[in-house]
């Protein structure tokens, strides 16, 4: 066999792959020091990545589809390259992140009144955060009410999907009588009239057939149009296109011309409602009527009034349950303490004075963060304005401000939350659903009634940057492309969802190998040690993947089972086998530097040394088997290890010992080889020993852990098993961690990536990696505010002919200014809004006081009428229950 290796080092190609990789770990320094790329960067790295040969020519062989979806990943890079370059064509991106992260380190502090948190407590916050809504989610996937909800709602479905078979079924087997005909032949020579199949035949039935169906024709669609555009039209045009130009004309210059879309989408609703009206035959409403009665009666069948209240009685009893444990306090506890930080701070700011609260705001980075991201808003949302959105947002705001009541209202709700998720059992006494519904009435009053234009103007202002966001042609195009490659991944050619295993094949036969062999040369850190009587360094260690893969693999496994009744025991066994060999190296320009501070002889080297294994190289042969109850090991152990070293060759190119060396070499790998071996062999079956031991204390902790809980069998300790194993593992760990350092206490082993994390820094090697690694980190730091050069990686020429950005414009349909209504009365004065109408008109709020005088209409300094007391009688006691029974209907009494 040829001692060669698969890919003999090519000094120059390493050394660019050696720069790249430290480069990239150049990036990841300046990432984590804050600074960003360029566009220009972020082109031309991904425009590089795009142009690689394993992309733009695919490996013959993969499959036709793995080529395909290879082509689709391409154009989703391409997609995501222009969607950034189009719409952060001035880097607006970049400049909300920086300002954003800036905010903890000179903007708050500095420049904004009364900031609680400083940077770093404010990461100390997320990660609390982070764990408490963990927290929270591991105990309600864990809960036993959880878990049989779920189930319960999988036997429903399936309960109704069996109805609908059976109904399907039925359907589709034939009755009885066709059955009893099927033997019967036809009657003597009848005959019957040729079907005609021609094209144009078909498409006139198909048409007629549609045309039947449709409840309304095309001319008075047509009709319906000249309706709602007359009505929105100023001068009544029914031309759909001369009002589009006037409503188009206004957004762009500003003015009011009169069109009024919200009365011609009116008309248009109501024309073409009642000309469907009209159209539909009564036989087909009737059939729609039975058939939405029949699939209500069905659910309600299903899903009857007793089952909805004990569902709705389970989940209070689940998050009674939840309350109930020590980890949903802690947890709960750490996000409202959170909340109440953040919420108090922004109070804060707001409660400021004018003077001050604008300094902050003009204190650069909070004012230049809200700005950008407003422009990428906008520019993702079809270059749509977000100015009525904000509006409509300041309108609750001041609604708010304004309102006594509205202002109560919210706090009650946000006390009325706080009771639910802190006092436990609370959701489960009448006062909780006496309360809720007292809320529940007040707020549909305050934001359905009195403040429903302001409320349906952001629900529509919402629903329309949504729809913004849906409708532009950039996010279309990348959606549609990302879109194509999951179809490609998991659909056949009918838009099914399948399993192709042709493409786990191609993933792992050729997109795998292919990218080993595309990493190529790897830089190994600068390993150091150090003890009593030796200091070492190794440097220059670059590996090549592909020579570091095994060319063969081999995995072999052998299980035997044995049934036994009566007197023959049981017996079960399992053997695997892990074979691997030629893994090679070829290894240049390796420096080192070893120094011997005590013993005989006392010797100080520093030198360049190349180490080759070829041909056979390095391999080994692993053999486990089941643990017998003989045998020492508790789980498995290991039969035989086999471990192979052939066409070792070290060349020293650089050493003040070199003749010596030379004169010691044949001898030195003669003897030492065998010995090496040795020493391997017995290390690996030593440490599958230690697993073996490991893994049984391991599971002799979680067993005590299991037999106190059934002494003493507290819910607070409860833990299921993969909780006992798992912090049996993490105490087995700690305890290994102590005892390694316990040994190794005057032993000091450490790979550095740079000068600065070297024990022996004083110490430079020839071509030293670690020295250029020390460059790169350096040149990540610098740069001014977000920019560093050491972002600009690959060859690919920038990306020309981008399309102009448009400009942000707004398009809004429902910017306009909207009224705030008083409380609808009745002839007594009492509210009818909010539903509490007693007897003969009496309101159900006590003594009849609903806080608002008759006539009150609304805001406003020109209000002709008595302005609106908002803050009377909010204060009163409320008596909609006079028990705490189970309400009786909403209703008069």
């Amino acid at each position: 066999m040829s001692t060669s290796v698969n890919v003999p080092t090519n000094t120059r190609q390493r050394d660019r792959d050696v720069e790249n990789k430290l480069r990239l770990y150049g990036i990841y320094n300046a990432f984590a020091s804050g600074k960003l790329p360029s566009n220009k960067q972020i082109d031309v790295a991904l425009s590089s990545f795009l142009d690689h040969n394993k992309l733009r020519n695919p490996n013959n062989q993969l499959s036709s589809e793995g080529k395909a979806i290879l082509e689709d990943f391409r154009i989703v890079v391409e997609e995501a390259k222009r969607l950034l370059l189009i719409k952060n064509h001035d880097q607006a991106l970049q400049e909300f992140v920086w300002n954003a992260t800036q905010l903890g380190q000179k903007g708050v502090p500095a420049g904004t009144p009364g900031a609680p948190v400083d940077k770093d407590s404010a990461n100390r916050d997320a990660q609390q955060g982070l764990e408490g809504l963990k927290a929270l989610g591991q105990l309600i996937l864990t809960n036993g009410q959880f878990r049989k909800l779920l189930n319960d709602a999988v036997v429903l479905l399936r309960d109704i999907a069996g109805d609908a078979a059976t109904k399907a079924a039925s359907r589709v087997n034939p009755t009885q009588e066709q059955l009893n005909q099927i033997d019967d032949p036809a009657a003597d020579h009848e005959w019957h009239d040729s079907p005609n199949f021609s094209r144009d035949n078909i498409k006139q039935q198909l048409r007629d057939k549609m045309d039947r169906n449709k409840p309304i024709s095309r001319g008075e669609i047509r009709d319906v149009a000249g309706n709602a555009t007359q009505a929105a039209d100023p001068h009544g045009s029914r031309n759909p296109r001369d009002t589009a130009e006037r409503a188009a004309y206004d957004q762009r210059q500003g003015t009011q011309s009169g069109v009024d879309a919200r009365s011609g989408l009116s008309a248009g609703v109501n024309d073409l409602t009642s000309r469907v009206d009209e159209n539909v035959p009564e036989d087909q409403k009737q059939k729609a009527r039975e058939y939405r009665d029949r699939t209500q009666n069905y659910l309600k069948g299903k899903m009857p009034q007793e089952r909805r209240e004990q569902t709705i009685w389970r989940l209070k009893k689940m998050v009674i349950e939840i309350q109930g444990h020590q980890d949903y306090n802690e947890a709960i506890n750490t996000l409202i303490t959170l909340a109440e930080t953040y919420s108090g701070h922004g109070k804060t700011i707001a409660s400021q004075g004018a003077g001050q609260v604008k300094g902050a705001h003009q204190d650069n980075y909070l004012q230049s963060a809200e700005n950008s991201f407003k422009v990428l808003l906008e520019r993702f949302a079809n270059n749509t304005s977000a100015d009525d959105l904000i509006d409509a947002i300041n309108d609750i705001y001041r609604d708010a401000d304004r309102d006594p009541e509205l202002k109560n209202w919210f706090h009650s709700v946000d006390g009325y939350i706080r009771k639910c998720l802190q006092q436990q059992g609370y959701i489960m006494e009448p006062a909780s659903t006496h309360e809720y519904h007292k809320l529940y009435d007040q707020g549909n009053f305050l934001l359905r009634n009195r403040y429903r234009d302001h409320t349906d103007r952001l629900m529509d202002e919402v629903q329309f940057m949504g729809d913004q966001f849906a409708a532009d042609p950039d996010n279309k195009r990348f959606g549609d492309a990302l879109q194509k490659l999951f179809n490609e991944l998991g659909n056949d050619e009918n838009g099914k969802p399948t399993f192709k295993k042709h493409l786990i094949k191609d993933i792992t036969q050729v997109i795998i190998p292919d990218i080993f062999e595309s990493v190529r040369y790897v830089p190994v850190p600068r390993i150091e040690y150090s003890d009593r009587q030796f200091d070492a360094v190794v440097e220059n260690l670059v590996i090549e993947s592909d020579n570091l893969m095994p060319n063969v693999l081999e995995i072999g496994n052998d299980a035997h089972y044995r049934f036994g009744r009566k007197t023959t025991s049981s017996k079960r066994s399992q053997k695997v086998m892990i074979s691997a060999s030629q893994i090679q190296c070829d290894l240049r320009d390796i420096s080192y530097y070893v120094k011997r501070k005590q013993g005989f002889p006392s010797i100080t080297d520093t030198g360049i040394m190349d180490v080759f294994l070829g041909g056979e190289g390095f391999g080994f042969k692993l053999q486990l088997s089941t643990a017998e109850k003989h045998d020492r090991a508790r789980f498995f152990k290991v039969d035989t290890v086999k471990v192979n070293i052939k066409h070792l060759n070290i060349k020293l190119k650089q050493s003040k010992h070199k003749a010596l060396f030379g004169l010691f070499k044949p001898l030195l790998l003669k003897v030492l080889k065998p010995v090496i071996v040795k020493v391997l062999e017995q290390q690996i079956r030593r440490t599958f020993s230690d697993f073996d031991a490991f893994c049984y204390r391991v599971y002799q902790e979680e067993q005590k852990v299991e037999r106190e809980l059934k002494d003493n069998p507290d819910p607070e300790n409860a833990q299921n098993i993969y909780s006992r194993y798992y912090k049996a593992f993490q105490k087995e760990i700690m305890a290994r961690k102590q005892q390694a350092e316990a040994k190794t206490a005057d032993k000091h082993a450490k790979m550095a990536v740079t000068s600065e994390d070297s024990m022996f820094s004083h110490i430079k090697l020839p071509g030293g990696i670690s020295t250029r690694a020390t460059e790169f980190k350096n040149q990540a730091r610098q740069g001014d505010r977000w920019e560093s050069d050491v972002f600009s990686i690959g060859s690919a020429s920038p990306t020309t002919r981008l399309p102009q950005p448009a400009p942000v414009t707004r398009k809004s349909p429902h910017a306009h200014r909207r009224s705030v209504k008083d409380r609808d009365t009745t002839a007594n004065g009492h509210s009818r809004d909010s539903g509490y109408l007693g007897q003969e008109g009496v309101s159900g709020y006590v003594g009849g006081n609903t806080g608002y005088s008759n006539g009150n209409t609304g805001y406003g300094a020109n209000n002709t009428h008595t302005p609106v007391l908002l803050n009377k009688g909010t204060e009163e006691p409320y008596e909609r229950y006079a028990t705490t029974t189970k309400p009786t209907p909403y209703g008069i009494a």
